[in-house]
């Protein structure tokens, strides 16, 4: 049984903490990633390498072997990065994506993309600017290429949810098209005419009730969580927030493109084009897991 290190790295956390939440944190990953990534692990292993005993997992003998592997290389990463020299860091190499998104992103991906970055810092813009302040972008269009062209990251799908609160308290909405009864977070300002936004107020112009109105999308990613209404939120939301049950989808609100685009005037630089082979191989993974359940 031979894995590669990312793998060996996820069976040796989970060893040593016992319990996905212990190793998620360790990791930068939510237990529901890392349970799927598990999974994916011991396919690649062809055995088991867990077992759920009393509430904790217990590496099998497959498991153990696995873990021993991992200390071992562990040790001699370890030992090669203490004689290797200081890095000296260069200028950041500046994203800008959707703040929503990026939320939903970076906890399942923080402790990996630090390790692939190496020396490039990655510098996250979640507000509008010109083009040339930027270099890279998390766009729903393909826009023109600028040195290379843009990379296909995958789709992104948005679906009806709400929390478990508010499902105890009022009851699960039996057709997402029939919410009379029920009640609403509502997008206004310019966020009322995203795609989501219009949908919401057609539903509250169908007979729901709007509980609370709001300009920020952390203001409303919140109320839907702490159970103020219902919500439409990114697929995926419930792998962050298991308070949230994803409640139907929206045909209405088809998925979208996403792609990822060079903003810098001329060629990208070798840590631009690094930092974008990274994240296209971390974003594009998080949209597949994201979408897998359609």
């Amino acid at each position: 049984m031979v894995l590669p290190w990312e793998q060996l790295r996820l069976v040796l956390a989970l060893a040593r903490h016992g319990t996905l939440a212990g190793a998620g944190r360790a990791l930068g990953m939510s237990p529901g990633a890392l349970e799927a990534e598990l999974k994916r692990v011991e396919r690649a292993a062809g055995a088991a390498l867990f077992v759920r005993e009393e509430g904790r997992l217990v590496p099998t003998d497959a498991g153990r072997s696995a873990m021993h592997t991992g200390e071992r290389l562990a040790e001699e990463m370890a030992r090669v990065d203490r004689v290797l020299p200081p890095v000296t860091p260069g200028p950041p190499v500046r994203l800008r994506i959707e703040e929503t998104f990026a939320a939903q992103w970076l906890p399942t991906a923080a402790a990996d993309l630090g390790r692939k970055l190496e020396d490039v810092t990655l510098e996250l813009v979640t507000t509008r600017g010109r083009s040339g302040e930027i270099d890279l972008e998390v766009t729903g269009t393909r826009a023109p290429a600028r040195g290379e062209a843009p990379r296909a990251l995958g789709t992104l799908s948005e679906s009806l949810y709400a929390s478990e609160a508010y499902l105890l308290d009022h009851g699960r909405p039996s057709d997402p098209d029939a919410l009379v009864g029920h009640r609403l977070v509502l997008l206004v300002g310019p966020l009322a005419r995203t795609a989501a936004g219009r949908w919401l107020s057609g539903a509250a112009r169908g007979g729901a009730r709007v509980a609370l109105r709001t300009d920020s999308v952390p203001v409303f990613v919140s109320a839907v969580h702490a159970g103020v209404g219902l919500g439409v939120l990114p697929r995926g939301s419930e792998e962050l927030a298991p308070e949230l049950v994803r409640l139907s989808e929206l045909p209405e609100l088809p998925p979208h493109p996403v792609w990822l685009a060079f903003r810098g005037e001329g060629r990208p630089s070798a840590r631009v084009r690094r930092a974008a082979q990274v994240l296209e191989q971390s974003l594009g993974a998080a949209l597949r897991r994201w979408e897998r359940d359609r």
